[in-house]
C-alpha cells in the first residue's frame, strides 16, 4: 500500500467494510447496539476494528470478543507487538477471567503515532452514545495506554500486515501517471532518494518497459 490514510471520521453510509453480510456488507461482525442505520456493525468496537483493520488491506479478524483477538490472530498467523505501529489492532481484556461474565474487552486501531510516542485511535463500543470516535492515548508508566488497570489490561497490538514499515529517511510519495507524465516522473523520485512510491493508477506502470514492481520489497526498481 502507498502512504497510511488515518480514518479520523466515521465510516461513510453504505462503506461495506462497516456492514454485515446479511445487509449486504463484508462484516461477519454482530449488529451494534444501538444499531446505526447507516452501518449496522458500528455501536461495536469488535465490529469497527475488524471493518477497519481490513479496509487497511490486512486479513479479517475473527469477531469474537475483544479480549479475544491475540488468541484468534496468532492462529491467522499474525504478529503480536508491544509497541504501536499504523493500522495495528489494540486489545485489552476485560476483568481477570476472559470470560465474558467478568468484561468483553475492548479494541481499537492505531491511526496516528505522534513524535512524542502518544497515539490516536479509532474506535467504536457497544451500548456507546455514539457510533465512532477518535481517542489520544498515552503508554502512561502502567502500560495501560489511557485504560483504567480496574477496568482493562493491555494485551498487545495486533499488526497489520497491509502496512509497510519505511526505512528511516524513507517517506511515501505520490506519482500520478499519465499522458503527459511518464517514466521520467518516477525517475526523478528515486534518484531524489524518495523510493517508496504510491502509484495512483497501478496498471499504467506495468506498461512502463524499464520499471518493474518488486513484490518482495513493495516499490518500483527501475531496471538499467
Amino acid at each position: 500500500m502507498g502512504a497510511y490514510k488515518p480514518r479520523l471520521t466515521r465510516p461513510e453510509a453504505g462503506n461495506k467494510y462497516y456492514i454485515r453480510k446479511a445487509s449486504g456488507g463484508y462484516s461477519s461482525a454482530i449488529v451494534g447496539s444501538p444499531r446505526d442505520a447507516q452501518n449496522d456493525v458500528l455501536h461495536n468496537c469488535v465490529g469497527y476494528a475488524v471493518g477497519r483493520f481490513a479496509e487497511i488491506g490486512g486479513p479479517w479478524l475473527t469477531p469474537v470478543n475483544a479480549e479475544l483477538f491475540i488468541q484468534y490472530a496468532k492462529k491467522q498467523g499474525l504478529t503480536i507487538e508491544q509497541t504501536p505501529s499504523l493500522g495495528a489492532c489494540m486489545v485489552w481484556q476485560g476483568g481477570t477471567t476472559q470470560q465474558a461474565g467478568d468484561g468483553a474487552g475492548h479494541v481499537a486501531i492505531v491511526e496516528v503515532i505522534n513524535p512524542d510516542g502518544s497515539i490516536i485511535t479509532s474506535e467504536s463500543g457497544y451500548g456507546a452514545s455514539r457510533p465512532f470516535w477518535t481517542q489520544s492515548r498515552v503508554k502512561g508508566t502502567n502500560g495501560n495506554w489511557g485504560e483504567k488497570p480496574s477496568k482493562y489490561k493491555f494485551l498487545g497490538f495486533i499488526k497489520n500486515p497491509a502496512v509497510v514499515d519505511l526505512p528511516d529517511g524513507v517517506r511515501w510519495i505520490e506519482v500520478e501517471l499519465g499522458p503527459t507524465k511518464e517514466l521520467r516522473e518516477v525517475r526523478a523520485a528515486l534518484i531524489a532518494g524518495e523510493n517508496y512510491i504510491r502509484l495512483r493508477d497501478f496498471e499504467d506502470i506495468l506498461k512502463i518497459a524499464d520499471v518493474e514492481y518488486n513484490a518482495a520489497t513493495k516499490r518500483p526498481v527501475i531496471i538499467d
